[in-house]
């Protein structure tokens, strides 16, 4: 690295990274003549870049489409590839047949108690054909919703490129999910059936996931079908009116099936995120907009290739999920998953595994390095990671420590970390890291081409360098959510409307004079433990549904392990009288209905919460109250003394300390 850089930036490209690349052959591909050039150019004319994507990728269509772009009806609706039909899995399996890659490994599975195993293309291909067989014969077709409430074993991507191949639509849930959770997302999507296990391995001990659903999944009345994969030999309840095993369903069925021909722009996955109101947002998905993402973002810009090796522990219940699904499949690649956590039954079990399966390409959150470093460095030294070439990481904002230890420790400060922010609802990323920069801590080095992205304030005005202030799309990407699932007024109120004209993506950022990008948190109430996301509302109602609280306001306080932890400040009814066994009552509550992932830290008692005038409770003036930090304006608050009591309640507790 040159001197004069080494004080400044973390990582600096190589004369052969610029050259061998695979953005430096997509600049050759465009003709343009380096990173700035090409965001200019598709900054103003983003369907010219994501018409280039796909030529350079070669998707196959069914149908050519006639026109890339059509943004006649406003940025919210813009259409993309009309008049085309295609569908992911032809662009993601049966484009390999007849060629070289058809039996080269597709999947390596390790499960938490050493199992092994691993399927070409070919072996693959031939198990979602079979189950594809089984969804027909049950008679769903294009456009129905099946869910998926599964781990990390291969039959949960067996099922998730089977369930589009016939034309259906996933529905992955997250597999630490309490029932009523579940249950919540399967209705509102109004999903037909669902996939699940017996039971899955977590640190040793069985998780048993089909019992978690098997009393209420009968009161969800668009469910027909649970097919249950016998993956623990576990007992678990039974319906014999609706529960059917997965071995038994597929013994039979041949091993061909037929790609149903989709609109490019037809639904084909729904990712259900929090929102800081209402119910869970569902973010649809497209055939065309899936893959061109993951092919532009993971593909070119942080240069995935066919000989690389994914790895990524995240659940498939999160974006991060299709994800997973998609990088290697699009690129013929090949892909490691892996069941259960990363530091168990050794603490360094994550680092053994890219050790032993020759990991290159690897995709994790500040919470697990943060996690890792708690067991100490020779838990990462001992192991052989030189066949890591790219680490990318996303989620949450870093903090200095944990990216340095990555850095250092892990990738010996020759892997370059490529950061990334964006999120579900835009299926993959708006600010990255590219390899033709040089990367800092934590920051960003580039907006994404193609995404307009840009800082403003309330108004919409830019902010100058240094400033804080709203990250935003100028125009709709191929990517993006077409709507919210059957709410497009939600959809145009969250995102376009906040600011009009432009897409609001509710975090805060600024820029430095190199020009590198920095998230500050989220500007609304959406809280993250370890990645995982929770609308505060999702979890107050589950609260208020006791019937013991006049007023509940669920917030994230900061977390040196998980990024954040959840804390509820409750006014509890005249006759209920608070206390410690009241708060694990509503813990418990909490755990059963949404997972173990979101129980709280803290549940506090305090005679009222803040309230606006319109009496909205202002959950910012009750995070800053509980943390110590500035109250900032509360001028439209009717009882601002409520907060003299929720600080005293946190310093006496230690939360405020």
């Amino acid at each position: 690295m040159h001197t004069a850089l080494a004080k400044k930036f973390s990582w600096e490209p190589t004369e052969a990274i610029l050259k061998n690349s695979r953005l430096t052959e997509f600049l050759n591909f465009v003709n343009a003549e380096d990173y700035d050039a090409l965001e200019q150019k598709s900054t103003q004319d983003p369907g010219w870049l994501w018409d280039n994507v796909i030529r350079f990728a070669d998707f196959k269509f069914f149908k050519p489409y006639e026109k890339i772009m059509d943004d006649t009806k406003g940025p919210a609706w813009t259409r993309w590839c009309v008049g085309g039909t295609t569908n992911v899995v032809l662009n993601c399996i049966d484009r390999y047949r007849d060629t070289p890659i058809y039996d080269k490994t597709f999947m390596i599975w390790e499960g938490e108690n050493g199992a092994n195993k691993e399927l070409t293309y070919k072996e693959f291909d031939a198990q979602v054909c079979k189950f594809a067989n089984v969804l027909k014969e049950f008679g769903y077709q294009k456009g129905d919703v099946l869910g998926l409430y599964m781990p990390q074993v291969p039959e949960t991507y067996v099922a998730y490129f089977a369930i589009i191949k016939i034309g259906g639509i996933v529905l992955p849930l997250f597999s630490g999910f309490g029932p009523q959770a579940v249950f919540e997302r399967l209705a509102l999507a109004d999903a037909k059936g669902i996939v699940t296990v017996d039971a899955t391995y977590r640190k040793g001990k069985l998780i048993h996931m089909k019992n978690v659903i098997a009393d209420g999944i009968g009161k969800v009345p668009s469910i027909e079908h649970v097919i249950t994969v016998k993956h623990a030999d576990s007992d678990c309840k039974w319906n014999q009116k609706r529960d059917y095993w997965w071995h038994e369903l597929v013994e039979d069925q041949t091993a061909d099936a037929q790609t149903v021909e989709m609109g490019a722009e037809d639904p084909t996955v729904i990712h259900f995120t929090s929102g800081t109101t209402g119910t869970p947002k569902g973010c649809i998905y497209t055939h065309i907009g899936l893959i061109a993402k993951m092919v532009f973002d993971q593909g070119i810009l942080t240069d995935f290739r066919d000989t690389d090796r994914h790895f990524c522990m995240a659940d498939m219940g999160w974006m991060v999920g299709s994800k997973s699904a998609t990088i290697a499949s699009v690129h013929g690649g090949s892909m490691l998953v892996a069941e259960g956590v990363p530091d168990y039954p050794e603490p360094g079990r994550y680092w053994k595994l890219i050790e032993k399966h020759q990991v290159t390409w690897v995709e994790l959150a500040p919470a697990l390095i943060r996690g890792q470093m708690a067991h100490g460095d020779q838990k990462v030294l001992q192991y052989n990671l030189d066949s890591l070439r790219i680490v990318c990481t996303g989620g949450e904002p870093w903090t200095e420590k944990p990216w340095q230890w990555l850095f250092t420790k892990v990738g010996k400060n020759k892997v370059p970390i490529m950061n990334s922010a964006g999120g579900t609802e835009v299926s993959g990323s708006i600010l990255l890291c590219c390899l033709h920069r040089p990367l800092k801590v934590g920051s960003f080095n580039a907006p994404i081409p193609g995404m307009g992205a840009d800082i403003v304030n309330n108004r919409g005005q830019v902010v100058k360098t240094g400033e804080m202030g709203e990250l935003v799309m100028r125009h709709s990407s191929i990517g993006l959510t077409k709507s919210l699932w059957k709410d497009d007024e939600r959809y145009f109120e969250n995102y376009w409307n906040v600011i009009p004209n432009l897409w609001v993506h509710g975090d805060l950022a600024s820029r430095d004079e190199d020009g590198h990008w920095y998230l500050h948190g989220r500007s609304d109430d959406i809280i993250k433990v370890s990645g995982k996301r929770v609308g505060p509302a999702e979890i107050e109602n589950i609260i208020m549904q006791t019937g013991k609280v006049s007023g509940v306001a669920v917030v994230g306080i900061p977390d040196p392990m998980k990024g954040s932890e959840i804390m509820a400040a409750c006014v509890t009814m005249p006759d209920v009288e608070p206390g410690e066994d009241l708060a694990d009552e509503f813990i418990q509550f909490i755990t059963q209905s949404l997972g173990k992932s979101f129980k709280p830290k803290k549940i506090l008692f305090v005679n009222d919460l803040p309230k606006t005038r319109n009496m909205k409770i202002m959950r910012r003036a009750v995070k800053a109250a509980l943390t110590g930090d500035s109250l900032g304006d509360t001028s439209s608050l009717v009882n601002p003394d409520s907060l003299n009591e929720i600080g005293r309640v946190a310093l006496n507790t230690d939360i405020g300390k």
